[in-house]
């Protein structure tokens, strides 16, 4: 993880442990949290312990200088302020995305900013029974996952009454690791049960009717200068098309090392793994809805 980047957004329970853990692990790291250090805070967030308060200090000043103490080569960057849509520039400067905050309303502004800026990310809750942790990287986003979840998606770390244990913490800097690391895919869904250390997992699929990923796909082809000519109709998503996988949901595609291609009533598509595509015998709307279906 030497020459990986990791934006932290919210340093309260879970983001400052995960932080103390991850020393030396990045490149560089970036604390994004409006918050001061309270006397309340030390309950669950025992990372703010050697706190003076003699004066305010914000939890992002106060952890860029206790990790700097410990002298690794990671550099830290520091960000006072609450995440909003303003920053989504600031997500560029990163490799991943982690999620750390306390409420849905900021979950759901970040998720929009990763799926704006095509950031992998990371969202993560703690309360007293389990661990939630959800990733994303050119999968169903978050709001996916939100909007058909009734009510049953926590909050954050509303309900956590002590601090996080050991296995917890070990549990979220191995998985988050194999993410960054592109040893896992997005779209995962796991829980992690606190009690009898049991792990659950499974796939979310994108929904087709997601405000904010369905748009941001949208716009990608029209972005992608779909274009008629003497050949066909061309397009360039401009990303990495993970070909293996598309082969398996497009019966009767055909494989040739970095090339994909897809035949379907006299018609044809031809995909590389730069994410270039040529289609023969369709009309434009129908590469575009086609394109769609392929992306997400």
């Amino acid at each position: 993880m030497e020459n990986k980047s990791i934006l932290v957004i919210g340093a309260g329970a879970v983001g400052s442990a995960f932080l103390e853990s991850s020393i030396g692990m990045f490149k560089k790291i970036g604390i994004f949290d409006g918050d001061i250090v309270t006397k309340s805070n030390l309950i669950t967030q025992p990372f703010y312990k050697e706190c003076d308060f003699s004066s305010p200090v914000s939890k992002t000043a106060f952890a860029i200088k206790k990790l700097n103490s410990f002298g690794s080569s990671t550099e830290y960057k520091g960000y006072e302020r609450y995440f909003t849509e303003k920053d989504f520039e600031t997500m560029k400067e990163y490799d991943l995305i982690a999620d750390f905050t306390d409420n849905i309303n900021s979950r759901l502004i970040i998720n929009e900013g990763c799926v704006k800026e095509g950031k992998a990310a990371v969202f993560a809750s703690l309360n007293e029974k389990e661990a939630f942790l959800y990733f994303y990287r050119n999968s169903a986003c978050f709001n996916c996952l939100f909007r058909n979840s009734i009510g049953h998606v926590k909050e954050g770390c509303e309900s956590v009454v002590s601090a996080p244990e050991k296995e917890f913490v070990s549990f979220l800097k191995e998985n988050i690791l194999e993410f960054a690391s592109n040893k896992a895919e997005g779209g995962q869904i796991i829980l992690f049960n606190l009690s009898n250390k049991k792990v659950l997992s499974s796939m979310l699929k994108k929904d087709n009717e997601c405000e904010v990923c369905v748009k941001h796909m949208t716009k990608k082809v029209e972005d992608g200068f779909l274009q008629v000519c003497s050949s066909g109709i061309k397009f360039s998503y401009g990303k990495h098309i993970d070909l293996k996988k598309l082969s398996s949901v497009l019966p009767g595609s055909r494989l040739y090392n970095e090339f994909l291609i897809f035949n379907q009533n006299n018609k044809s598509v031809l995909i590389s793994l730069d994410g270039d595509f040529l289609f023969t015998g369709y009309t434009k709307e129908e590469a575009g809805k086609l394109i769609t279906s392929f992306v997400s």
